[in-house]
């Protein structure tokens, strides 16, 4: 019997249904509206893990533009206001398409049955295990890891899995599997063989009790936008876009720079507002990092604030700069449109043998920076094993942590890695990204160069995404109500300053 391991894992076509004029918004488009900064429905399409992705609506300009940004393809909803029945109808016969144009040749089918060791269907190859996320091209604050739960949810490939909030299943946020999603519209068609005026509540009533799985939204992430009321939450709660970037540290400064290159390219590419890099991007642990603050920090610093202004990003990167002596600070600098800071390591990595504090100065003073109204703290490394500066970044505003690192390998240092991010996260309830240096597999010293292992962690402690060993980025959207929903279920941040107050009183006198 085949293992999950060896399934062949069809393709995924994302529908996204772009039809959204609200008669409660006075017939205006809500697809098209802006959400912290992109219009919602680019937010929903460059949220989507999908192998292709279809845009279902009335006639619009910017068809081309989304197909130039993110290689949707456009299918006029014919004609338009039929529903979304109809509309998503139009559709599925897209993406039938669109797979049979990229169906495996004779001579791919016959590598796949011979790597598998098993048959691999003929008739329809491209569409074998295929699915549909079907999509609201109105709701915004979708994720990609809640997406792809959806998507991988289940192996089988049987079922249909919606997300679900407040209690009601998301028509417009589920994964289907094509064969069955085209049963089920094939059974609701109308007299005349089409789907006119049909609600998707009708596709969604015929399935089965065991045909619907559900899966529970976090935060605002099952927002769609009916009303005024609706779409001025969804802008309250849609924070920045922020790329965190895994990225090997060479002791060529000339390589590093080109790193930064890279990685903002890739960044502005997939949508973000904050790039974060680790700590040290101008140059690793073990090299002269005076002669590094001196000489080549100037030109790194300014490259920095150069791609910042051309991509109107806010960059964030380990660097470092002169201080006393032959000591030099271990710096990150936030350059971007509105925002220039730098925080100079508090904590120094004096443990396991290392010595920082030989050639690095502390620094001493906390360091928020705000991006489009969201404020974000930074910390760097080993600041992560000390609470406070958590605690205290949080109580001075911030939502998310943003942590340049270059971890040291050692034994259970990767655990201690994981547990330490997620602590972080429960004790200050902000949302905590973690940005490592690649390690060289051929590096052999003893000064940090980093393990990988970059996350993004809920304010709840949960694992949202994570990297191995190699380079990567990882791309999350805030949800500034997911994290004030955690404070409010967790007000670790009020009951600690309480208890702060009372042990500073003096004890009551004895009887």
């Amino acid at each position: 019997m085949a293992s999950d391991d060896d399934h062949i894992t069809g393709p995924t076509v994302a529908i996204v249904l772009a039809g959204g004029g609200s008669t409660r918004m006075g017939g205006v488009d809500k697809t098209r509206l802006p959400v912290a900064g992109v219009a919602a429905l680019e937010r929903v399409l460059r949220s989507a893990p999908a192998d292709h992705l279809i845009v279902v609506g009335p006639e619009q300009d910017d068809a081309a533009g989304l197909h130039e940004r993110h290689g949707a393809r456009f299918v006029r909803e014919d004609p338009p206001g039929s529903g979304p029945l109809a509309a998503l109808a139009r559709g599925v016969e897209e993406a039938q398409r669109l797979l049979a144009e990229n169906a495996p040749s004779s001579a791919d089918r016959e590598q796949l049955r011979t790597a598998h060791e098993r048959p691999v269907e003929e008739h329809a190859p491209a569409a074998a295990g295929a699915r549909i996320l079907l999509l609201g091209g109105d709701m915004p604050l979708l994720r990609t890891e809640t997406l792809e739960s959806l998507r991988d949810r289940d192996p089988s490939g049987t079922r249909v899995v919606a997300l679900e909030a407040d209690g009601r299943t998301q028509f417009l946020c589920a994964a289907w599997p094509l064969a069955r999603l085209r049963a089920a519209l094939d059974a609701v068609a109308g007299p005349g063989g089409d789907w006119a005026d049909l609600s998707l509540r009708r596709l969604y009533a015929d399935l089965g009790p065991d045909e619907l799985v559900a899966r529970p939204a976090v935060g605002m992430e099952g927002a769609d936008m009916d009303t005024p009321e609706d779409l001025d939450q969804v802008r309250r709660s849609a924070g920045p876009r922020i790329a965190v970037a895994q990225v090997r540290i060479s002791e060529d400064v000339e390589e590093n720079l080109q790193s930064l290159r890279r990685a903002v390219a890739e960044a502005t590419m997939r949508g973000a507002r904050v790039l974060l890099l680790p700590e040290a991007t101008l140059t690793p642990f073990g090299t002269d990092l005076r002669e590094a603050a001196e000489q080549h920090h100037p030109r790194f610093e300014a490259l920095v604030e150069q791609l910042a202004a051309q991509h109107d990003l806010v960059i964030v990167a380990g660097t470092f700069t002169p201080a006393d002596g032959d000591r030099v600070h271990n710096t990150v600098i936030a350059r971007g449109p509105g925002v220039r800071a730098d925080y100079r390591k508090i904590h120094l990595f004096d443990a396991y043998g290392a010595r920082e504090s030989q050639t690095v100065a502390p620094g001493s003073e906390l360091v928020t920076i705000e991006v489009d109204g969201t404020p974000l703290g930074i910390a760097t490394c080993y600041d992560v094993r000390f609470p406070e500066q958590f605690t205290a970044l949080a109580r001075r505003g911030a939502q998310a942590i943003l942590l340049p690192i270059a971890w040291a390998e050692g034994p259970a240092k990767s655990e201690q890695l994981r547990l330490l991010l997620r602590a972080r996260a429960l004790d200050s309830t902000c949302a905590i990204l973690a940005a490592d240096q690649a390690p060289d597999p051929h590096y052999r010293g003893r000064a940090p160069r980093g393990i990988g292992e970059s996350a993004v962690i809920s304010p709840l402690g949960q694992v949202r995404a994570e990297l191995g060993r190699e380079e990567g980025m990882l791309v999350v959207d805030l949800d500034l109500a997911e994290i004030a929903q955690a404070r409010l279920a967790l007000p670790v941040l009020e009951h600690g300053r309480a208890a702060a107050a009372a042990l500073k009183e003096p004890p009551s006198p004895s009887a």
